[in-house]
C-alpha cells in the first residue's frame, strides 16, 4: 500500500517535470509554466500530511525530468559536460524545494510558498556570477519564446518572471485547496486570476505601442547589416576537414555575393578563426594574419565595419604568470588563448573583445588561480581549449562615426545582468551575438538559444545581428521579434535593416533588483525557520 502512495506521489512529480520541460520546447507555450507546479505542489502536500518517506526522491526526480527533457542535447557536445549540468542543476533546484518543505514545516499558510518563489529567484539572481553555473532554465526563460507575454521584461529582467511564474502556481494551487477542501476560495482565485492574467494584457498593449514606435523610426536611422552563416560543420570540416583558406573562401564569396554600398556592418560566427600550424595564430600585440588582413581588405574596399569570431593569442613577457589562464611559451614569456570577438573598421581601425562567460571544461576549468595549486603549475590544456583568458569589462566597438556596438559571444547571451553591462556600463546602442550552436546538431538547443536574444533585446531595447555558423542566424528587432530567420544547416547569408537606440530601460539602469531583493529576504526567511518550533501537521 505504502509503495503505491509512494509511485502516485512520484507519477505527479514527473508530470510537473514534462510541464516545466514543454516551454522550453514547443514555441507560444509558456503559459504552460504557470501551472506546471502543480501536481508537484499536490504531492508535497499529500507527502506532508501523511509524512511520507523520502519525499526527496520525487521532487528531485521532477527537476531531473525537466533537466533531461529541455537540455539533453548537451550531449553532442560534451556527454560528461551533459551528465554533470543536468545532475547538478537537478539537485540545486532540489536544494531549493527541500529549504520549502523546511519552511512548511514551521510555518502555516501562504508564507511558505512565497518563500519558495523568493529563494528560487535569489538562487537564480547568485547563479549567474558562480563559477560554475548553467543558467539555462531559469525559470523567467520559459517565456522566450512567447515574448508578446512578457514586454515588462524592460522594466525587471527576466528573474522577476520567474517569481511572477512560482507565485501564479502558488495561488492558483491554494485555490485549488481551498475548493477541495470546501474552504472560501474567492479571494485565492481573483488574486490568482489578476496575477497571472494582468501582466500578459500590460505586455500585449506595450508590445503594440512599441510597434508603433519601430514603425515611426526615420529611415535615416537604419543601418543595414549583412549576417554571414557559412554552415561549417564543426565536427567534420572546422578543424581538419577543410583548410583555414577553404572557409576564408566560403566567407568572403558569401560576403561579395550579398554586400551594397549601404552596408553598413557584416557580422560572422563565433570561433570563425582557429589557429593551426597551418593557418598559424592570430597574435594581438601584432596583428598579422591571412584571414585577418582578407577580411580587413574587403572592411576597408567596401566601406564596412567587419565583427567575427576568432581564437587569439596575446603574448606577455616576464618570470610571473601574468594572469590566471596564461601558459608557458617560453622560460620567460607566457601567452593567453581568448575566444574572441574581432572587429575591423572601414577605417582599418581593429578590436578585440574577449568573451567572458565561458563554457565549463570546454573554455574554462573553475576555481583555478595563479595561487591555486593547478594554476601554479601553469596548466596548459592545449588544443586552444580548456583554459581562456577573459577580460573584466564589457568591451565595445566604435565605429568610425560614432556607433557602439556590443558583441555577445555564444554562452553570453544567456546572462542577463551581463548582457546588459553592454548598454549600462559601455553605451551600445547596437547589440550583436556571434555563436557556433551547430555541436548541438539539430535539437532544440540551438532553438532556445536563438530566443533567448529575444529576452536580451526586449531587456535593454536593441536591435541584434545574430550570426551563427550553422543557424539560426537572425535579425532580433527592439520588442523581440525575430526577423528574417535563416534555415538550419544551410550556407547563406542575409541583409536587413536594424536602428540604433541609445534610451536606457529601468532594468538596464537598475539592474536585477528583483533577484537582490529575494537574497535579502531569503536569508531573513530561513534565519526565521531555524528559530521557529516545528508545528504540528494534521
Amino acid at each position: 500500500m505504502k509503495k503505491n502512495k509512494f509511485a502516485k506521489l512520484l507519477l505527479l512529480s514527473l508530470v510537473s517535470g514534462v510541464l516545466l520541460a514543454v516551454p522550453y520546447i514547443y514555441p507560444h507555450c509558456g503559459i504552460v509554466a504557470l501551472i506546471a507546479f502543480l501536481p508537484l505542489l499536490a504531492a508535497e502536500q499529500i507527502a506532508l500530511r501523511e509524512k511520507t518517506r523520502h519525499f526527496c526522491l520525487c521532487y528531485y526526480s521532477a527537476f531531473l525530468v525537466w533537466n533531461i527533457i529541455a537540455t539533453w542535447w548537451i550531449w553532442y557536445a560534451t556527454p560528461a559536460g551533459a551528465v554533470a549540468a543536468i545532475i547538478l542543476n537537478s539537485l540545486q533546484m532540489a536544494i531549493i524545494f527541500c529549504l520549502f518543505r523546511f519552511l512548511r514545516k514551521r510555518f502555516a499558510g501562504f508564507f511558505p510558498y512565497l518563500a519558495l518563489a523568493i529563494m528560487w529567484c535569489a538562487w537564480e539572481h547568485l547563479y549567474q556570477d558562480w563559477q560554475v553555473t548553467w543558467p539555462w532554465l531559469n525559470l523567467g526563460n520559459a517565456f522566450a519564446q512567447s515574448i508578446k507575454h512578457i514586454q515588462w521584461y524592460e522594466v525587471t529582467g527576466s528573474i522577476a518572471g520567474s517569481l511572477w511564474i512560482l507565485l501564479a502556481n502558488s495561488l492558483i494551487f491554494k485555490t485549488l485547496l481551498n475548493v477541495s477542501e470546501r474552504c472560501k476560495a474567492g479571494w485565492w482565485a481573483l488574486a490568482a486570476v489578476m496575477l497571472a492574467v494582468v501582466p500578459i494584457v500590460l505586455s500585449h498593449v506595450r508590445y503594440a505601442s512599441y510597434g508603433k514606435k519601430i514603425a515611426a523610426f526615420s529611415p535615416s536611422m537604419a543601418k543595414e547589416v549583412m549576417i554571414i552563416q557559412p554552415n561549417i560543420d564543426p565536427y567534420q570540416d572546422k578543424f581538419g576537414g577543410k583548410t583555414q583558406m577553404q572557409q576564408d573562401e566560403i566567407l568572403l564569396r558569401l560576403a561579395k555575393e550579398n554586400v551594397s554600398d549601404s552596408t553598413f556592418l557584416a557580422v560572422a560566427p563565433e570561433t570563425f578563426f582557429n589557429p593551426s600550424p597551418k593557418a598559424g595564430s592570430i597574435v594581438e600585440n601584432r596583428p598579422s594574419n591571412p584571414t585577418l588582413d582578407s577580411i580587413r581588405l574587403f572592411a576597408a574596399e567596401n566601406k564596412l565595419n567587419f565583427i567575427f569570431g576568432a581564437v587569439t593569442q596575446k603574448n606577455y613577457d616576464g618570470v610571473e604568470q601574468p594572469t590566471r589562464s596564461a601558459r608557458h611559451l617560453g622560460s620567460y614569456s607566457w601567452y593567453d588563448l581568448f575566444n574572441t570577438a574581432v572587429f575591423a573598421g572601414r577605417d582599418s581601425s581593429l578590436d578585440f573583445y574577449h568573451k567572458s562567460k565561458l563554457v565549463i571544461l570546454a573554455e574554462t576549468v573553475p576555481y583555478i588561480g595563479k595561487t591555486s595549486v593547478l594554476g601554479s603549475l601553469g596548466l596548459d590544456l592545449g588544443g586552444g581549449f580548456g583554459n581562456f583568458g577573459t577580460q573584466s569589462f564589457r568591451g565595445l566597438f566604435v565605429t568610425d562615426d560614432g556607433h557602439k556596438i556590443g558583441s555577445a559571444v555564444c554562452y553570453e547571451s544567456v546572462f542577463a545582468n551581463f548582457f546588459r553591462d553592454y548598454v549600462k556600463d559601455e553605451g551600445a546602442d547596437l547589440m550583436t551575438i556571434i555563436t557556433n550552436d551547430g555541436w548541438w546538431k539539430n535539437t532544440s538547443g540551438h532553438i532556445q538559444h536563438l530566443h533567448y536574444a529575444s529576452l536580451r533585446a526586449i531587456e535593454t531595447r536593441r536591435d541584434i545581428a545574430r550570426s551563427a555558423n550553422t543557424g539560426i542566424s537572425a535579425i532580433v528587432n527592439q520588442r523581440g521579434d525575430i526577423i528574417s530567420p535563416t534555415p538550419w544547416w544551410e550556407e547563406c547569408a542575409i541583409k536587413g535593416h536594424v536602428y540604433p537606440n541609445k534610451e536606457i530601460t529601468p532594468f538596464v539602469r537598475y539592474g536585477d533588483v528583483t533577484g537582490l531583493l529575494c537574497c535579502w529576504l531569503s536569508a531573513a526567511f530561513i534565519i526565521a525557520g531555524i528559530f521557529v518550533r516545528r508545528r504540528r501537521i494534521s
